[in-house]
């Protein structure tokens, strides 16, 4: 990446086979651009862009990357066929919004298709002890040998699921009583009357003083 390089980025939750799709049905309605290549496999686009006023052209890859099965990354690079001396530098931002472009067309097809789930793997319905008859068969017939027969047999135990023993549930706990917390009152009654005693024998005695 050169010095005047633009680069933008973006990602779909859809397949890369579905973003590739959505890029091509994009291309020809992005205007000023012109598809130069693409390439399904590995995810490559190429787009073009003629000498104008506000640029000396440039070539713009776009690179799919799959991310996960439903989730695209989309990265497209702007890259100006002359150098910085010529003008590379003073596209007056018109390789920028050409990426914008892009990603914009591609935003807005893609904006109308339904959403992607991933799907599950497809679990065979075939039991092992069916497998193992069918091979036996085989065998028997004389379409195997006896070490074709031990080789395949391996295979087919080998992918057996392992039965995990099934855990016993958990006893329930008692649930632990509530702890009561009471608070300490004291009995006051015997205190008081001997105040009052007190408080009395003291009038008293200043009664018969006076």
């Amino acid at each position: 990446m050169s010095l005047v390089d633009h680069q933008g980025s973006v990602e779909y939750p859809y397949s890369k086979k579905t973003v590739f799709d959505a890029l091509m049905e994009a291309a020809p309605k992005i205007d000023g651009l012109e598809l130069d290549s693409a390439d399904e496999v590995s995810g490559r686009v190429t787009f073009k862009a003629g000498v104008s006023l506000a640029s000396w052209g440039e070539n713009i890859p776009v690179q799919l990357i799959e991310v996960a099965p439903t989730r695209t990354q989309m990265k497209v690079m702007s890259s100006p066929k002359t150098g910085i001396m010529f003008g590379g530098a003073m596209d007056l931002g018109k390789n920028r919004r050409n990426i914008e472009k892009i990603i914009s067309a591609v935003s807005d097809v893609l904006a109308k298709k339904p959403a992607e789930v991933a799907k599950a793997k497809p679990v065979s319905t075939v039991s092992t002890t069916d497998e193992l008859i069918k091979l036996k068969s085989l065998l028997d017939s004389g379409a195997l040998s006896q070490e074709e027969f031990d080789e395949q047999k391996k295979k087919i135990l080998a992918q057996e699921p392992v039965v995990e023993p099934t855990p016993e549930p958990e006893q329930p706990q008692a649930a632990s009583a509530p702890i009561k917390i009471e608070s300490e009152k004291k009995d006051n009654t015997v205190t008081i009357l001997l105040v009052v005693f007190f408080i009395i024998v003291i009038i008293g005695a200043i009664a018969a003083a006076a």
